[in-house]
């Protein structure tokens, strides 16, 4: 659902489940999130980029993907 995020942890070697640890979110959470099945909040989105490190703008790192 957000190809964006999904390529920045694989550029960074984190996986669903180090990202979850790492901003304190159920696993289950993250994954339901990641599917689209309930949205981010912003904290949320603002806490993802910093875990992983990355400057690409919100819209662009949550951006989702065509037809999703």
């Amino acid at each position: 659902m957000y190809p964006n995020l999904k390529a920045e942890l694989a550029r960074v070697s984190m996986t669903m489940k180090d990202l979850a640890k790492v901003i304190n979110m159920p696993y289950s959470t993250l994954v339901d999130k990641v599917a689209g099945r309930s949205e981010f909040t912003f904290q949320e989105a603002v806490d993802i980029r910093k875990a992983i490190g990355c400057d690409i703008p919100l819209d662009e790192l949550f951006k989702k993907a065509v037809g999703a």
